[in-house]
């Protein structure tokens, strides 16, 4: 009980911006995935999420992928365990249906890093955005942080801006019951985010190309 109680009090700290980034990892464990079959290099598994999907697992190289049930691919990538842990790692990329890229990236153990591409099915990009690295008292997270452009599917773009990450700190109360007296007290607890937020310019423009405000953050 005392270790809870430690645990309990202890700072917290996350990133609030990963919503941004979106490819499937959707494989849990060798216990929660049912094996379909095994060769000498692949493994094949039913997704965790969609169970008409199929993971791939090539475990000698750390690579995975995730097929329909056409075999297309869906989202491949390299990975690292960590104990029954499967972290992303490297460049990851996600497809539509026509092969075309969806969305592609780098991660550094799940976190998303660096410059991120997202497009339209015709193949034409959508979003270009950055995530920047922060190491605050040696915990390492991720967030929007740098440039910022959002186009039109006819190329012409929409939105060109700036993102910063801010460490936003604020306090919360929470009820512990001591394990031998069994009475409750309140103990104050602190969270850190890490918070992406627009800075400085921001352009927005019209389909034809002309610029139809701006503002200053």
């Amino acid at each position: 009980m005392m270790r809870n109680w430690l645990l309990v009090c202890c700072i917290s700290f996350a990133c609030t911006s990963f919503a941004q980034v979106s490819i499937p990892f959707d494989f849990t464990s060798e216990d929660e995935n049912r094996l379909i079959k095994e060769n000498d290099s692949l493994k094949y598994f039913v997704a965790s999420t969609d169970t008409n999907d199929i993971v791939v697992l090539n475990e000698e190289n750390a690579w995975y992928k995730l097929l329909n049930k056409e075999h297309k691919l869906i989202a491949e990538g390299a990975y690292i365990t960590d104990g029954d842990k499967y972290l992303l790692i490297g460049k990851w990329v996600a497809q539509y249906e026509n092969g075309k890229p969806r969305t592609t990236g780098y991660f550094q153990r799940n976190m998303p890093v660096g410059t991120w591409q997202e497009f339209y099915m015709s193949g034409k990009i959508k979003i270009i955005s950055n995530y920047g690295i922060f190491n605050y008292k040696g915990e390492i997270s991720t967030c929007l942080s740098g440039s910022w452009q959002e186009y039109y599917t006819n190329g012409k773009l929409k939105i060109n801006g700036f993102y910063c990450g801010n460490i936003i700190t604020y306090k919360d109360t929470i009820s512990v019951e001591d394990p031998v007296t069994s009475t409750s007290s309140q103990k104050e607890i602190t969270h850190r985010e890490i918070r992406s937020e627009k800075t400085g310019h921001w352009e927005y423009f019209t389909e034809t190309g002309e610029l139809e405000k701006a503002v200053d953050f």
